[in-house]
């Protein structure tokens, strides 16, 4: 009876191989699907002993079916939906929305939306992948819902709702060449009127996605002293009204003190050093300078030394008279100097010391001198050792009358001491390459806790707003305000405030001139925080607040013409959906009408170190076994798409089956020829079964 056997498993197991290759025949044009290939198995009798090498075998069995997960090839399509994965990974779907462990496996890239907007295949599984942050703009790394989604993957919402303006953006450069509104003259700022320099507009939004018109307009008035302190830690001054620190240590723009501080005022004379290097030790000595040095100037008592461009601190101790020899310099100080190989030596005239006879002390920009001196216009005055950064405008030798360019920021007690030293014009540049033009009576940043004052010409410039024409603020309106205005220079004419006072040295805002060192923004940002009330909708008797920020911190003032190199705003208006977009790393994007771009998600895919023992479960899905692994085993990763052995997404794509058709129909040809063979074999047993018989009988 075992030839039965054999020939019937024979038939038996071939039946089922041509099942098979029928099978991969007929799912040739299934989006996603792995061919299957049918593994026959010898069968051996049983025996006695296992190990005898005659045992007869009892024909075949069927071991497995295999499943080569080779890639199909990629085609096109227009649905936006549909994706290709270029690599091993596979997509991961939902049989059951609620039940996050209810995990399907699929290479079918073909999905749609359903009616509450999730993405579904054609089975109604859901697509999983990691969740969008709470407003859309970026990607979190929870890919199971949190318990809210379960992982599943919503498209973006047919239309975007409007979002009211947080914070506003505009960054010009304005013209310097334009003339300023002196504040002398009275000239009040009037829209109607040509009293401002430029202007420029942007739409705003409010909390019901309507827009607005913002006007901003500039206007350049006189020019002002700033005041830049120069002490051990550097130059420092006091930012605009309209800043705001980016770190809240932040008080004052600090310059650093590695700074380059270059004098530009002419010398009285200069001369070149020793061919040697020396070292002068604290209090008076004498720098050798070689012979044959003549003095093309004379220097007098006093001059103060400067060194390769610097200021030594030192004087000269014994004068020099033009067109004599110079082989040594007699000088009077208590610094400690290095001098250097061939260093070059620049003269500066001497300060002038003097008492004032003002017993009632100085508190006006005027006093008298008690001896005076023809050389004071032009220098600056000292207190004491007080730079007081204010320079004398005129003298009168007859009176001995002194005229300051401002008053006196402090009084002076009639036993001070005064000191007129000789103003420099210097060029302090900036980190970033800005060149500012100062004023000040040394580049020598003091060691102790002294304090000199160096002076910039600061650029003004006034800058109004004004929300469909409203502007902040005129006359008694309340509603409009920003909280860094400035009371107008003439409020019977007009009463517009400002929005922000910007000042500008060297082109640049002086609010973010310098980058904070810890965080690498600037150190303040020059932003007015706007509040009024805008009409809400068709009621005209109804309004609504309109509160946001106006960031102006990257304005400039150059010699060019005026142009707004960004102008941006966080506020957006209703839109409709445009269209979807996803990327070779899953991301799904949806684009408004407006620009706008919010993330729906990002594609998990998984990959399955033994991916060809999971099962079909139908459908041209897969399900895990524990021959494969599930989520959370060794050998099963969950990622993204373009990272490692997962691959990437090719949206507006399908791979087709891995089925070779002409292979198919070889093998379904050999499978033929084998069950005939088998059914031979069964009618020879019969035939020989028959024989036997006819012979018993």
């Amino acid at each position: 009876m075992s030839n039965y056997v054999i020939g019937l498993s024979g038939l038996q197991n071939t039946s089922l191989a041509i099942d098979n290759t029928s099978n991969n025949i007929a799912n040739a044009n299934t989006v996603g699907y792995k061919a299957g290939d049918y593994v026959f198995a010898d069968q051996f009798l049983r025996t006695m002993n296992p190990a005898d090498s005659g045992r007869i075998g009892m024909g075949s069995e069927r071991m497995a079916v295999r499943r080569p997960l080779t890639e199909g090839g990629i085609t096109n399509s227009t649905n936006p939906l549909d994706m290709a994965i270029t690599g091993d990974g596979w997509f991961r779907l939902l049989s059951n929305p609620t039940d996050p462990t209810s995990l399907n496996y699929t290479r079918n890239g073909q999905f749609a939306v359903d009616q509450n907007g999730w993405i579904v295949n054609e089975n109604g599984m859901y697509l999983t992948g990691y969740q969008p942050s709470a407003d859309g703009s970026t990607i979190t790394d929870d890919v199971r819902g949190l318990g809210t989604t379960s992982g599943k993957l919503r498209m973006p919402a047919d239309y975007a709702n409007g979002s009211q303006t947080t914070t506003a953006t505009i960054s010009a450069v304005l013209d310097s060449r334009e003339n300023a509104f002196v504040y002398s003259n009275g000239v009040a700022f009037d829209p109607a009127q040509n009293t401002y320099n430029s202007k420029t507009t942007q739409t705003i939004y409010d909390s019901n996605g309507t827009a607005h018109t913002l006007d901003v307009y500039y206007r350049r008035v006189s020019d002002t002293s700033l005041t830049i302190n120069m002490d051990s830690n550097g130059y420092n001054y006091s930012p605009g009204n309209a800043s705001v620190p980016n770190t809240l240590s932040d008080t004052h723009v600090l310059i650093p003190v590695t700074s380059a501080l270059r004098v530009q005022s002419a010398p009285l004379t200069t001369v070149l050093g020793p061919v040697d290097g020396q070292s002068l030790p604290s209090g008076d000595s004498t720098i050798a300078l070689g012979s044959g040095k003549v003095a093309a100037a004379d220097i007098p008592v006093g001059s103060k030394i400067f060194m390769n461009g610097r200021d030594t601190g030192l004087t000269v101790r014994t004068a020099v008279t033009k067109g004599n020899p110079l082989t040594s310099l007699a000088a009077a100080g208590s610094p400690a100097v290095d001098i250097p190989a061939s260093a070059a030596f620049t003269f500066y005239p001497a300060d002038i010391l003097d008492t004032a006879s003002a017993p009632a002390g100085l508190t006006d920009s005027t006093f008298t001198l008690t001896t005076g001196s023809n050389a004071l216009v032009g220098r600056r005055l000292f207190i004491g050792t007080e730079d007081t950064g204010l320079t004398v405008t005129n003298y009168d030798p007859a009176t001995r009358a002194v005229t300051l360019s401002g008053k006196l920021p402090s009084a002076l007690v009639s036993t001070d001491p005064v000191t007129f030293k000789n103003t420099l014009d210097m060029t302090l540049t900036a980190p970033d390459g800005t060149n500012i033009v100062v004023k000040g009576t040394t580049n020598r940043v003091p060691t102790d806790l002294s304090t000199n004052i160096l002076t910039a010409l600061e650029a003004k410039v006034e800058v109004y707003t004004a929300i469909d024409t409203k502007f902040y603020s005129q006359g008694s309106d309340t509603t409009s305000v920003s909280n860094k205005a400035q009371s107008p220079e003439t409020p019977s004419v007009g009463g517009y405030q400002t929005a922000a006072t910007i000042g500008f040295i060297g082109g640049r805002n002086i609010d973010s001139l310098i980058a904070d060192s810890s965080s690498g923004k600037p150190m303040f940002s020059t932003v007015a925080t706007l509040s009024t009330r805008v009409v809400n909708g068709l009621n005209q008797n109804t309004t609504i607040p309109l509160i946001f920020n106006l960031d102006l911190s990257g304005t400039q003032i150059q010699s060019s013409s005026f142009q707004v190199n960004q102008s941006s705003q966080d506020g957006e208006p209703r839109s409709q959906l445009a269209s979807i977009t996803i990327d070779n790393s899953g991301m799904i994007v949806g684009v408004y009408g407006n620009g706008r771009k919010v993330v729906a998600g990002q594609i998990a895919l998984a990959h399955f170190d033994a991916s060809e023992q999971l099962v079909p479960s139908g459908g041209n899905a897969f399900a895990p076994s524990y021959l494969s692994g599930t989520e959370g085993d060794a050998g099963v990763r969950i990622g993204r798409a373009g990272e490692g052995s997962f691959g990437s997404i090719r949206s507006q794509a399908l791979e087709q089956s891995n089925v070779d058709l002409s292979n198919e129909l070889v093998k379904l040809m050999l499978l033929q020829r084998t069950y005939s063979a088998n059914s031979q074999s069964l009618r020879a047993f019969d035939q020989t079964m028959q024989d036997t018989i006819r012979m018993l009988g």
